[in-house]
């Protein structure tokens, strides 16, 4: 008697999620020769939307890819072309004390000669907070750095942020600056789907997991409608660690996570340009212009993000935010196009002092073999967006890579 391998579908993988960590899974799975479907509740992209209302493209808030980061290197390998500019930082200003004033540059070159000879790792396990208490100098020189911890990590609880990250963050946001997308942050959502697509990934909108369950083959993943997917392994990329406990087979062993991260956005369509960035100095607020020269306004006109890290309540923070723009010299006449986004989720995860990213839970789900994680919040590389495309790329190559389990039956020799 000799044995056959049975055909079925238990080299597939179903990519549960259709933003940024689940769109770089199904192009690196699909990649890797393997067959992929992409299950998406809604319309794709998650944070990474672009809406448009009469020409002005709004984000959703104010967005920035970091060109030293993970997600840089990994949408090159993957072949995802984008477009865009560093953010226009001539005629900068900050507020203090409820005034716009110019940066103080002496404070600001003492400040980074101290950033640029830290060593992250000599502060792990020790929050932000001590770190900008150590620098001494100018009392300037620690409101700079909190501002710049904001403005790198959208982070304003410095005494629960680790000082690594923040480190670590703040050197690869200086260092190799920031891009504003042309066209929006849709264009990486519709590159990486082009991306998945062209290498055979299936990609169903408007389709929602339910469920996963084991099966003889591996693993079945219920969609609300009644059809189950079969698949050797599949990626839960379908937002944060509550959505990803609701559709695991097993309890994770995770440790006690932390909160979100959250801030208030105010996005304004205007009829011509404005100052390009003030940040605040003593306060969690921040407006900049992302177009020009960012391409996301009509010709002549511009596109604004005013934002306070961390959120509070709506009606608070909008007003405050209005008030901040007003400073800045956008008065409500110059307004063509507003939205507001109240309690808007930066990150689903701040991770806790002792441990830093090692803390976040792993791509590896313990009990499943064969179900891995990507979001914003998994994995031990990278913050934001460079997170969720790190863990959604090795989530991918984990899926693409699973041992099979397929089962056997004899034959007649």
């Amino acid at each position: 008697m000799g044995m056959q391998e049975l055909d079925n579908v238990s080299d597939s993988v179903v990519v549960i999620g259709a933003g940024l960590a689940g769109l770089t899974a199904a192009a690196t799975a699909a990649r890797e020769k393997k067959p992929v479907t992409v299950v998406e509740a809604h319309i794709g992209g998650g944070r990474a939307r672009t809406d448009e209302r009469d020409g002005y493209r709004f984000n959703q808030g104010p967005h920035a890819l970091y060109r030293s980061g993970r997600g840089w290197r990994i949408l090159r390998g993957l072949k995802v072309a984008h477009r865009g500019h560093q953010p226009p930082l001539r005629g900068a200003r900050i507020t203090h004390r409820g005034e716009l004033v110019h940066l103080p540059g002496a404070a600001m070159g003492s400040l980074l000669a101290k950033l640029f000879s830290a060593s992250p790792a000599k502060w792990t396990g020790r929050c932000a907070e001590e770190w900008v208490q150590s620098l001494g100098g100018a009392p300037e020189v620690a409101e700079l750095a909190r501002m710049v911890i904001r403005v790198v990590t959208y982070v304003a609880d410095h005494e629960h942020m680790p000082a690594d990250l923040a480190i670590s963050q703040a050197k690869l946001g200086l260092r190799g600056g920031v891009s504003y997308l042309d066209g929006g942050w849709s264009t990486l959502v519709d590159g990486l789907a082009s991306a998945a697509s062209s290498a055979g990934a299936a990609i169903r909108i408007h389709e929602s997991a339910i469920g996963i369950e084991r099966c003889t083959d591996g693993w079945e993943v219920t969609l609300a409608g009644g059809e189950v997917l079969s698949a050797g392994a599949v990626v839960v990329a379908a937002g944060g660690p509550d959505a990803a406990r609701r559709l695991l087979p097993v309890e994770p062993a995770w440790p006690e996570l932390g909160p979100p991260v959250t801030a208030a956005c105010l996005d304004l369509g205007l009829q011509r340009c404005h100052p390009p960035v003030v940040f605040g100095l003593d306060e969690p607020l921040y407006l900049s212009r992302h177009s020009p020269p960012g391409d996301l306004a009509p010709e002549g006109k511009a596109m604004v993000h005013v934002m306070r890290y961390g959120a509070r309540d709506a009606r608070l923070d909008r007003t405050e935010l209005r008030t901040y723009a007003r400073l800045a010299g956008i008065g409500d006449d110059h307004i063509v196009e507003e939205r507001f986004l109240a309690g808007m989720v930066v990150t689903h995860l701040l991770p806790g002092v002792e441990h830093g990213l090692a803390g976040r839970p792993a791509v590896e789900v313990p009990g499943a073999p064969g179900i891995y994680l990507a979001g914003d919040w998994v994995g031990t590389s990278g913050w934001l967006a460079d997170a969720a495309m790190a863990s959604g790329q090795r989530a991918g190559l984990l899926a693409a890579r699973a041992p099979s389990h397929r089962p056997l039956r004899p034959t007649l020799a």
